[in-house]
């Protein structure tokens, strides 16, 4: 059995005033793209609101999406100040 190599994608973003709809419109267009029916807009939205929320200890704030194909799957991770706030998968066509 053969597998697929893994594809990672991710966004590191730090300070404020991170556009939640922005990353929202951005996951949109990679779910569209791999088939990933239905996408998990609202989990994500929460899990991207809370990640943009603020910064802990008077720190920056640092909130990271990540996206890995592997194995006709779709896996999709939401943290913050290196913190894992969200994680979900979906099956790709």
């Amino acid at each position: 059995m053969v597998t697929s190599p893994v594809k990672p994608f991710a966004l590191e973003l730090s300070g404020q005033g991170v556009s939640v709809a922005m990353l929202e419109a951005l996951a949109g267009e990679v779910f569209a793209q791999v088939g990933c029916t239905p996408p998990p807009a609202a989990d994500l939205r929460a899990a991207l609101e809370k990640a943009t929320a603020g910064s802990t200890f008077g720190g920056g704030a640092r909130c990271d999406l990540q996206f890995r194909a592997r194995n006709h799957a779709l896996e999709v991770l939401v943290s913050a100040n290196g913190g894992r706030i969200w994680q979900t998968s979906c099956a790709i066509p």
